[in-house]
């Protein structure tokens, strides 16, 4: 896993854990977020600002480069449409690991926020939850941060996995 270019994409946030884990492991990181310049100089990595809603953002991200091994991508549905864009800063075989929200359980709302998926690299998919909880009026509780970059690292530490849903799944 380690070694090569890795690109974290929203990672500052839930995913903070997560992305540290990625700059502990690889020797280059990018990090594109909206702010990305703190969490990009604490880890030593490459820091890439990028509003999603801009109207140059499908250029910026272009600008780029490519030959990354690794993205790990967190893309607010907004933002989805720019899945491909981010897939293509990939070599032929490099690694894809997308996270999404629980609504993701639903093929066709998979398919509508990656819709031109690349058939060259290897696609895993971490599909966030939520855990039962008696105390809470719905009857169970989103995941914390820690939980949420937990089932990420656990992704990132076993590639044959195609996809894994942290918590609950069904509501």
């Amino acid at each position: 896993m380690s070694g090569g270019r890795a690109l974290v994409v929203g990672g500052t946030g839930m995913l903070e854990a997560a992305t540290r884990h990625v700059a502990a492991q690889w020797a280059e990181v990018t990090l594109v977020a909206r702010d990305p310049f703190a969490l990009a100089r604490a880890l030593g990595a490459k820091p890439w600002a990028l509003d999603w809603a801009a109207p140059d953002a499908r250029e910026r991200i272009a600008a780029l480069g490519g030959g990354f091994d690794l993205a790990l991508t967190w893309l607010h549905d907004g933002a989805s449409g720019l899945s491909r864009a981010f897939e293509d800063r990939l070599r032929p075989g490099g690694r894809l690991v997308r996270v999404m929200g629980s609504a993701a359980m639903d093929p066709a709302v998979r398919d509508r926020r990656a819709p031109d998926p690349r058939a060259d690299i290897h696609r895993q998919l971490v599909i966030t939850g939520w855990h039962p909880d008696a105390t809470q009026p719905e009857g169970r509780r989103w995941l914390t941060h820690a939980e949420i970059s937990g089932g990420v690292i656990a992704a990132l530490r076993d590639p044959a996995l195609e996809a894994l849903i942290i918590g609950g799944s069904g509501g």
